[in-house]
């Protein structure tokens, strides 16, 4: 058995951690295709240290974080990770995009490995604009 020497408030930032990784692992998920292994590591994590914004649910009688908690953890972090995320693969999919017609081939037989000398310039300038305008001059043409 792993007895890591922690303290209180590294006790918490491991269970903030742990939640965090359960939430990005199991999030986009339905239920029935939740990894149940995370969850019960969270499980265990919150059932080990009684603190007071911990609960317990008496149906289930599994732990839980309460609500101010959860919602501290996804202003302070997942709003800001989807933020990132949201924008880099939006530059990184229209650059991929504009290469992959530029050359006449699916974006697939693209490798970003070999191209990103061509790719970085296309992200560049969808990151510049994104930034200065956000979306308001993204349009989606009609295909006829």
């Amino acid at each position: 058995m792993v007895k890591p020497e922690l303290t209180v408030k590294d006790f918490r930032k491991l269970i903030e951690l742990a939640y965090l990784g359960e939430w990005m692992i199991n999030a986009q998920h339905d239920p029935d295709f939740q990894d149940e292994a995370a969850s019960s590591v969270v499980e265990k994590l919150l059932a080990a240290h009684k603190f007071p914004d911990i609960g317990l649910d008496a149906e289930t009688g599994e732990h839980f974080i309460e609500a101010e908690w959860t919602q501290r953890l996804y202003d302070q972090y997942i709003l800001d990770y989807d933020d990132h995320v949201f924008w880099d693969e939006l530059t990184e999919r229209l650059a991929q995009r504009d290469l992959a017609r530029e050359r006449g081939v699916e974006v697939e037989q693209l490798n970003r490995d070999d191209d990103l000398g061509e790719l970085r310039p296309l992200e560049e300038h969808y990151r510049t604009e994104l930034e200065e305008h956000g979306l308001d001059r993204l349009e989606i043409s009609p295909r006829f």
